[in-house]
């Protein structure tokens, strides 16, 4: 139960939140009571540097013999009254010398040794401390150390002087920022609960929904209670839910046309088989049936060939290998490939291309998918086109995009296929009973060639009057000649 209740998010963010919060007002509270500390010592501090410095200058006297070492001592001395303190001269071994304070030849405190080591290696500072050199003192010292010589050898001075009314100032100063402070964080833990709840609330719910949409149940939906960040949210996921839900329908959809396309020559083949196994077909007709049968063969041979093609685009594992094209010339090599079919049907065909004096029209595109666009809109348009019509093909550059139309005086199409022509197996023919040879996923495939490669297409048709694609592509700056 504890761990569960440590996992939830509300209490995560809660802590992290209160942590950051603690953070903050014990670094505020250390600057602070650094600042004032500071600022409180800042006079004793300036007193002992300046004394520090009259009795350095004592130091050298000695050691020419000017002054003797009772002359020394009564000058320390009158020197540490100044300050209401002490001041020590500490040899090496950590013996207060003789000429300094009452506590001539005794060792320095424990409390004192980091500051004499520190000394002994050059170091000086100032130090507060609590610990006292007589039981009946109160507490509240500040001490200087720095590192001097004398008669030759090195020894560390150090200044004692009491701080009692600075330490119980700072006392005061240290409560009136902690209790504060103190109240603040109990505020703000109170404060930063109620908004985690109001926070992880929603979560929650849409924890509790994706569970039961992960289940079957796409009727789930999360309330949407405010217009902020997490209100959004909210709209985002009962949106997600509405595609998942047009999503399975169309996921049902596909695999009934899959199955009705399938079934279809799957049923005629077999059909054929039984009657000619059967003897029911003349055997002098077993060619002709036989070419139904691989008609229909290469029916489903296109139909699993557009599947897997449309499968890998939309999966992202087409690989687009994109280099500068020129458009005319791959247009012409197309048009090339699909001028027998166009004489055949009697189709007239118009070339508009850019003039040999113009800019070349280049854009970045795989060659072999920009042929297989081409090709599924050229034979849509050889389909839909009666004996006696024109196909235009145009090329141009618009800005910075190459702009290919290709334009149809075919049968055209309602508004309302329009809409449709994208969708899978969706074939215009269905609702005026011609004849296909299509798989209904050509222009499916066309629309997701043309978006991995960065380009559009739109259509615009008219009933009786002809069907107009538009493609467009960047132009490429580089090109190989």
């Amino acid at each position: 139960m504890l761990n569960r209740w440590y996992k939830s998010f509300y209490i995560k963010i809660f802590l992290s939140f209160l942590v950051t919060c603690i953070l903050f007002f014990v670094g505020l509270a250390l600057f602070w009571n650094a600042y004032f500390t500071d600022l409180f010592y800042k006079d004793k501090k300036e007193l002992l540097s300046s004394r520090f410095a009259e009795v350095s200058k004592l130091l050298p006297n000695v050691q020419e013999g000017t002054i003797s070492t009772r002359e020394l001592r009564f000058g320390v001395r009158i020197i540490a009254r100044s300050i209401n303190g002490s001041v020590w001269l500490v040899d090496g071994q950590g013996v207060v010398l003789n000429g300094s304070s009452e506590r001539e030849g005794s060792v320095i405190p424990k409390a004192m040794d980091p500051l004499f080591i520190e000394g002994l290696k050059g170091y000086s500072g100032f130090i507060a401390g609590q610990y006292r050199f007589d039981p009946r003192a109160r507490d509240g010292l500040l001490t200087y150390y720095a590192p001097a010589q004398m008669n030759g050898q090195p020894i560390v001075i150090f200044l004692n002087v009491p701080a009692v009314e600075v330490s119980e100032a700072l006392a005061a100063v240290r409560w009136n920022i902690v209790v504060p402070l103190l109240f603040s964080l109990l505020t703000v833990g109170i404060i930063l609960y109620i908004l985690s709840r109001k926070l992880a609330g929603p979560l929650q719910q849409m924890n509790r929904a994706a569970l039961e949409v992960a289940g079957g149940d796409f009727t789930a939906r999360v309330p949407i209670t405010s217009e902020d960040e997490v209100g959004e949210l909210a709209k985002s996921f009962n949106f997600m839910v509405d595609q998942l839900v047009q999503w399975e329908d169309a996921r049902q959809e596909f695999l009934a046309n899959v199955s009705h396309e399938l079934r279809s020559p799957l049923t005629s083949l077999r059909g054929l088989i039984i009657a000619m196994n059967d003897k029911v077909i003349p055997e002098e007709r077993y060619g002709h049936y036989l070419k139904i049968c691989d008609y229909e063969v290469q029916r489903l041979q296109r139909l699993v060939n557009d599947l897997l093609d449309l499968a890998r685009i939309q999966n992202g594992m087409d690989v687009f290998r994109t280099r500068p094209l020129l458009l005319q010339e791959k247009i012409g090599e197309t048009l090339e490939l699909l001028r027998t079919a166009m004489n055949d049907k009697r189709i007239a065909l118009q070339e508009r291309m850019p003039d040999e004096d113009d800019e070349p029209v280049i854009a970045e595109l795989d060659p072999d998918r920009f042929a297989q666009i081409l090709q599924n809109l050229l034979y849509n348009a050889i389909q839909f086109t009666p004996a006696g019509g024109t196909i235009t093909v145009e090329l141009r550059s618009e800005g910075e995009r190459a702009v290919i139309v290709i334009r149809d005086t075919g049968i055209g199409m309602a508004e309302e296929e329009l809409h449709r022509i994208w969708d899978r197996f969706y074939k215009v023919e269905h609702s005026r009973a011609s004849l296909s040879e299509g798989t209904g996923l050509g222009l499916t495939i066309v629309k997701h060639l043309v978006n991995g490669m960065k380009g559009t297409i739109a259509v615009t048709s008219e009933l009786g009057a002809g069907t107009e694609f538009t493609l467009t592509f960047p132009l490429s700056e580089s090109w190989d000649y």
